[in-house]
């Protein structure tokens, strides 16, 4: 039997002292409750046991845990600083006895009132155990949500509704090259854009904000400036983080480096437009093609006739007899002047197989006033026939360029042949080139006396598919192609037109610092 001395009150944690009488199974269940982590808050100490069987379990235990035991409830009374005694026999004589021979100051608790207090302690041990749980599976919760966010690749923030930084996983950090001392308590947009006010305007529009005004999670595209200067720009999400009320307390912004992505959509997306360019370059010069087979025809019809009836006069002069010497004098100028005639057929045939030529893009220094001359011999029985006279100038014996010759080419031939187009009864076609010193740029202009083009139309002649011609002329690709080639080429097209009166178009591309090592620009 333990006596009564170790169950003084420790005076460093105030506590009720309290006793029992009935050492069984319930006295067993309370030691238990009460001795419990979930109830260690709970400022209730047991000092004493008293039962008259000391095989009962509730006194077995209280004796093993140190806790003073008697069969006498009466020595009970001389535990110092006692508060309390129930009864857990179910016997209302003993709480009479108890009651009775209670000191003033020590209180006793029938058997009814002590199921009352076993009832509360049970309901609070549930409670204090339910909350344990609750804590634990948030604890885990936010150990998880932490562990992911330091694990994930995209830099992860948590804001205050001051916008002020209360988290900030490692890949944010890195990406603002920060320590995480240096990065707690800032404002997001003095780490992110290195301003001192949130982001505002439809440049940078904040999602913090909205998210703050509407609870719902938002998205932005932002272009992030580190402190040394350093550019990335960045996909950002937004989510809310509410308490009980439902009010947002704070919002996790979520932070995706897509400038790499964004860049190899950039080239892909280039790459595509050049292949795409390379062909309708190739379309329009077969378009182009079409338009001169008439006027190829007509030309390569003469020289075809004349090599056929001075083959004729040389076969009728053969079928005669051996040709005297003023006869083969005749001969010979017949069969000169056909190889004459078949070497202008070869020529026109050449220069239409090697302008219908699909080649591959390739930059190089090529000259401007060679590439308008070979587009002149092309067209030039085609200004015949439309009864267009030709004043070419080029103020340079040489304008050389890094282009690309046969987009150039298609450029001008395009233009040229607007300028035919645009006069279908005859006129002046002026074309003049040169060198700007002062720029270091090359200028071309092509003028017509055509009927100019009308002021509704003109701000949509650059467009793609716009033209006022009929559909047999084309698919109105011929001066937005153009348009496109000499701004990929840093260069700059403009037009000048007046109705009735003519229209001028001029062409302005960066000179070669040097001129090719071989003379002028091949194809």
């Amino acid at each position: 039997m333990i006596s009564p001395t170790p169950s003084t009150p420790d005076p460093n944690r105030p506590h009720l002292s309290m006793a029992i009488v009935g050492g069984g199974r319930r006295c067993l269940s309370l030691l238990h409750m009460l001795q419990s982590d979930a109830l260690k808050d709970l400022k209730v100490k047991i000092v004493g046991v008293a039962d008259t069987n000391p095989d009962a379990a509730g006194y077995r235990h209280a004796e093993t845990s140190g806790i003073f035991t008697t069969s006498d409830f009466h020595r009970l009374f001389q535990i110092p600083n006692l508060d309390l005694i129930i009864n857990l026999t179910g016997s209302p004589a003993v709480t009479q006895q108890l009651m009775d021979f209670a000191p003033s100051g020590i209180s006793v608790f029938p058997h009814a009132g002590s199921r009352l207090f076993q009832e509360i302690v049970e309901k609070v041990l549930g409670a204090a155990r339910q909350i344990d749980q609750q804590a634990d599976e948030i604890s885990r919760a936010q150990a998880f949500a932490r562990a992911i966010a330091q694990a994930t690749i995209v830099g992860v923030i948590v804001l205050d509704r001051d916008f002020r930084i209360v988290w900030i996983n490692e890949a944010a950090l890195q990406n603002a090259g920060l320590t995480r001392e240096e990065a707690l308590g800032q404002y997001c947009f003095q780490i992110s854009h290195q301003r001192v006010t949130p982001c505002t305007g439809p440049d940078a529009p904040c999602p913090m904000q909205e998210t703050l005004e509407t609870g719902q999670a938002a998205h932005a595209m932002h272009e992030h400036r580190s402190a040394d200067g350093h550019s990335t720009y960045c996909d950002i999400s937004t989510y809310p983080l509410f308490n009980r009320a439902g009010d947002v307390v704070e919002v996790v912004e979520i932070i995706r480096d897509i400038t790499e992505d964004l860049n190899k959509k950039f080239e892909q997306r280039t790459r595509v437009l050049k292949e795409n360019l390379a062909q309708l370059v190739y379309e329009d010069k077969l378009v182009a093609l079409g338009k001169m087979v008439a006027s190829v025809a007509h030309e390569i019809n003469n020289p075809i006739s004349s090599i056929i009836n001075f083959t004729m006069l040389v076969s009728e002069t053969l079928k005669e007899g051996p040709p005297d010497p003023a006869q083969m004098e005749k001969l010979i100028k017949y069969l000169d002047l056909s190889l004459r005639e078949a070497q202008r057929c070869g020529k026109i045939v050449s220069n239409l197989l090697s302008f219908a030529r699909q080649q591959p893009m390739e930059p190089k220094i090529i000259d401007l006033c060679e590439i308008m001359e070979r587009v002149i011999n092309l067209l030039g029985h085609t200004m015949e026939l439309s009864k267009i006279s030709l004043d070419w100038k080029c103020q340079e014996s040489a304008l050389y360029l890094r282009a690309d010759y046969n987009q150039i080419e298609q450029c001008l031939l395009n233009l040229v042949f607007n300028a035919i187009e645009a006069m279908p009864n005859g006129g002046q076609l002026t074309i003049s080139a040169g060198l700007d010193p002062a720029s270091e740029r090359i200028w071309c202009q092509i003028t017509d006396q055509g009927a100019g083009i009308s002021s509704r139309d003109l701000p949509h002649i650059y467009e793609p598919f716009f033209t006022t011609k009929s559909e047999s002329s084309g698919v109105g690709m011929g001066l937005s192609m153009v348009y496109g080639i000499i701004r990929k080429h840093k260069g700059e097209i403009t037009v000048n037109s007046d109705e009735g009166r003519g229209t001028t178009f001029e062409i302005t591309l960066p000179a070669a610092q040097n001129e090719p090592a071989g003379g002028k620009g091949n194809e």
